[in-house]
């Protein structure tokens, strides 16, 4: 039970987050405003609707590629077929819980091409890292070519709005600081809790372990035999990524003119986004919204962008989840057919 104790807490946490923030977001929102978002929902161009979880699709295509190219100096080059469905299974069961679908996905090359998970969880710190500085770098290009707009959003005065979301609901001050105390004594009483199980000498071993970890991964990269190639996938991930939010915008007239600076910043607080809360619940559609306003669209088009272009990637991932859970069983069932043939 304490082995998933912090698993659970770690669910709860982010669940609660996304859960609260949809809660705060839609009673703050009047009458008027939701059949605005309702009918803005309505006219939406479901052509463009549906081409972010197409181009979505195909990054799939690239990840997969690169994470095979991974694995060939370690002796394994599973199929194609059952490595990209194990990519789809991992974005399905990260809505649910948070980094399961990365132990999921080498769960999956485990039984079907019999590539050690251990192996398969070494590899995905390189691609990890290979993905922040990706993040990273579009980081850096928002600071070049939209300054203005990014440091905007981080000088709107944030204490004033959440204070006035407090107020609207008439949340004593009593109430708040005791959900703030209430919070950080369950982190305490967690923190707590790992020291003394584990002790400080297991806790800052396992520390240098992880950065070990890391600093392997990283060099890995040199046992690659053409990194240009794994350059190749890794830069076509993030082309894919910000052509699902770039295509998007066309799904409303107030967003189809909008351009690269926009999409990169959505791209961005996008990414931030999807690591925060599952699947991206509530905070995506939020960021999105802020994001939008800073170009002159409305509130409710720029919250109804957001909210139709995460539906529709979550709706896809669900059904790209399920559809590959059944078709591995299904099209991996010969060779166990065979095996059991042998034995008998």
């Amino acid at each position: 039970m304490k082995k998933y104790l912090g698993n659970i807490i770690k669910l709860a946490v982010s669940l609660g987050i996304g859960i609260g923030l949809i809660y705060l977001f839609v009673h703050q929102m009047t009458d008027n405003d939701k059949q605005h978002v309702v009918n803005d929902i309505k006219r939406a161009n479901y052509f463009w609707v549906l081409m972010g979880p197409f181009v979505g699709l195909i990054s799939n295509y690239f990840r997969t590629q690169r994470w095979r190219l991974l694995l060939k100096p370690l002796g394994y080059q599973p199929r194609f077929l059952n490595t990209f469905m194990s990519v789809l299974i991992m974005y399905f069961f990260n809505l649910f819980f948070p980094r399961l679908g990365e132990v999921s996905r080498c769960g999956v090359l485990a039984r079907y091409e019999h590539v050690p998970v251990e192996k398969g969880v070494g590899t995905m710190v390189l691609e990890r890292l290979t993905d922040v500085v990706c993040l990273g770098i579009v980081w850096i290009m928002l600071l070049v070519f939209e300054h203005d707009k990014f440091t905007s959003l981080f000088n709107t005065d944030w204490n004033t709005k959440f204070a006035d979301i407090i107020a609207k609901y008439n949340i004593s001050p009593t109430v708040k600081y005791g959900v703030l105390g209430a919070v950080l004594l369950i982190i305490i009483i967690f923190l707590a809790a790992q020291l003394r199980r584990k002790g400080f000498k297991n806790i800052t071993a396992s520390i240098w372990e992880r950065v070990k970890g890391l600093w392997l991964g990283l060099i890995s990269i040199k046992d690659i035999s053409n990194p240009f190639e794994f350059l190749f996938h890794s830069i076509m991930i993030w082309v894919c990524y910000f052509l699902m939010i770039y295509l998007s915008f066309r799904m409303f007239p107030e967003t189809a003119s909008l351009g690269i600076g926009a999409g990169a910043l959505c791209l961005f607080f996008g990414g931030i986004a999807y690591s925060l809360t599952p699947g991206g619940l509530g905070l995506y559609p939020i960021f999105i919204q802020l994001i939008l306003t800073l170009y002159g669209i409305t509130s409710s088009a720029a919250i109804s962008m957001g909210l139709v272009a995460w539906s529709a990637q979550t709706a896809f991932v669900l059904l790209a989840g399920v559809v590959s859970l059944i078709l591995l069983a299904i099209l991996n069932r010969e060779p166990a057919l065979e095996e059991v043939t042998v034995k008998s």
